[in-house]
This record gives C-alpha cells, structure tokens and sequence, in this order.
C-alpha cells in the first residue's frame, strides 16, 4: 500500500532495518535507480531514491562521509547496506520536475522561461551544493545535467537526484552515455580522461546548465562540452556565443549587468580548465556578486537618469516651499 492505496512494486529492498517497496526504475539501467517507497516512515510513509552502487576500495567510506552531508540542494543519505555485488543506498526522494522535461516544455511554451535574475539565483544554488560536495568529501559529482537535476516547486531551487556516478575518480572513468558522461554536459577534459574528475569539471558542467537555463540552448553551437574535443576544437574555440546575446529579454537589462553576465557565464565555460574559476571562492563570489546585482533596482540610461533627478529636484523645492 502506497499512502492507503494498492500499487504494484518490482521488488522489497531490505536496507539496514527497513523495507523499501523500488516502485519504478529511473536513470540508465546500469546505474540503478529506483523510485521507492517506505511505508514506516513517519505518519503514512515516505518516498526515497534507492541506488545501487558497485563495489569499490573506499564506497562505504565516501557513503560514511556523505551521510554527514547536508544540503537543501542535494539528496540526503538515510542509510546502505552491503550486498553480494556492492551496496543498495536509500537517499532521500526530491519533489519536482525533471529539468530537463521542464526546458522541453519551456521550448514547446507550455510554460514561461525563467528570468535571468532567477535563473542566476538557481545556479548560485545548485553551485553551493556543488562546492559543498567536493570540499567537504572529495567526491566530484561528475554527473551534472538535466536529466539529473530537479526543479522544486515550493522554494524553487535546483536539486541535484543523486550522487552521480563517480564516487571517487576511479569510478568516474567507467561512466556511461547518459549516466554521467552525456558528451554535451561534461567537460572537454573529462571525455578525454586527461585529468582526474574535480571541481573544475563540476564548474563546467554547472556553467552549461547555466548557459542553457539561460538562453534555453547548449553553448558552442549546441555541442557544449564536445566543443573541447580534438575533432572539434579548431572550429570551435572561438564559436562561444555570450549568453547576453540570446537573451529574450536583454533590452529589458543594463550593459554593465549583461556584461557581468557574459563574464561569470564565459569564464565557466572555458574549454581550457586552467581557464575557469581556479577555485570554490572565486567561483561563488563571482556568482552571489552577480545574484545581488540583479536584485538592485534597475539601471536608467544616462539622458533617463538625468532627467530623473531633475523631476526630484523640482519636486522636492516645491515640498520645501
């Protein structure tokens, strides 16, 4: 029974002391993911995210060090327990749409695109939980794009579903298309394998959700982070069209904060990692400097400016009269 009525269920998972009903596989079948429920948590049970990982030299490790984790942005880790093949996790279930449904209905019109403002202010969280991720465990997401974010409703923010798929930098290199190596959400040097997975990755792959929250297409012509690879670089290393220029509503907004815009947005999205953010704090303050510049009240042009004051001036000498 799900909150009082029959739904049928692929199978109990028994994780620690409770029993999980997987009601519906999400994500690519050989990650495993499943739409679960448990019908003894709190008054007429709860849903959760169960994950089954493989087995690897430090996973109940890195699970230890994220069950301590908390953030609004990222799933909590209730519990694992050990199986014959590694270990099935139980995190906790966000409410809300699928990112990357909600921009297919953006395109299609079936719902209003996000203002720019708003839109910095869910990447500056959805950045926050990243940073929090690979500063307080050492584990790169690796796995951030649309089809792995969820919009929430009440107190909109971007939340990521799960852990991705690389848990630790080993694991990163065996992802698969979809799960955590969609050629147009990870950055150059991770489909490369150059470089272990990292911060400077997560920056990239966080910039592209940016960029296409934005302007509602993939940065480098659509190709996004294949733009970075050999057969494509030559072409492209100069094809990246400032978001400010795709906006619907750019006449609505000052230069200076179009500017600031395309400066933060760019930087992330540099092909060359050495290029982006060099760390957490630059990236951060780059982002809430420019969540708070939209916030101010909006800029007048010089000649609208000019006047203004001058209509304040005439209206305060008559009040003083």
């Amino acid at each position: 029974m799900v909150r009082g009525q029959a739904q049928p269920y692929l199978e109990r998972v028994r994780i620690r002391s409770r029993d999980y009903f997987l009601l519906e596989a999400v994500g690519n079948s050989q990650r495993q993911r499943f739409r679960a429920f448990d019908p003894c948590h709190g008054p007429g049970g709860d849903f959760f995210l169960v994950q089954r990982l493989p087995k690897g030299p430090r996973t109940e490790q890195q699970l230890r060090i994220l069950h301590k984790l908390k953030h609004d942005s990222l799933p909590r880790v209730w519990d694992w327990q050990p199986t014959q093949n590694g270990f099935d996790v139980a995190l906790s279930w966000m409410e809300g749409v699928n990112l990357a449904d909600y921009l297919e209905h953006v395109r299609a019109k079936r719902r209003p695109s996000v203002a720019a403002g708003e839109g910095v202010r869910l990447i500056h969280g959805l950045a926050n939980a990243v940073c929090k991720l690979t500063h307080g465990s050492q584990i790169a997401h690796g796995d951030i794009q649309p089809a792995n974010v969820v919009l929430t409703g009440h107190t909109s923010r971007l939340v990521l579903i799960d852990f991705g798929s690389a848990w630790t930098q080993q694991m990163a290199a065996s992802r698969l298309e979809g799960d955590g190596h969609h050629r147009c959400y990870a950055a150059p040097e991770l489909q490369s394998g150059a470089t272990p997975v990292g911060f400077l990755a997560d920056q990239f792959s966080v910039s592209v959700l940016c960029y296409e929250l934005l302007t509602l297409r993939l940065p480098y012509g659509g190709l996004g982070g294949k733009a970075g690879r050999p057969e494509f670089i030559n072409q492209t290393r100069d094809a990246l069209i400032p978001p400010s220029q795709l906006l619907s509503a750019r006449d609505e907004l000052p230069r200076s904060l179009l500017d600031g815009l395309d400066r933060v947005v760019v930087r992330g999205l540099a092909l060359d990692p050495a290029n982006r953010h060099p760390d957490r704090h630059a990236w951060l303050n780059d982002l809430f400097e420019l969540m708070a510049r939209f916030r101010l009240p909006p800029e007048l042009p010089p000649g609208e400016s000019l006047l203004t004051r001058v209509i304040e001036w005439f209206v305060n000498r008559r009040r003083s009269r």
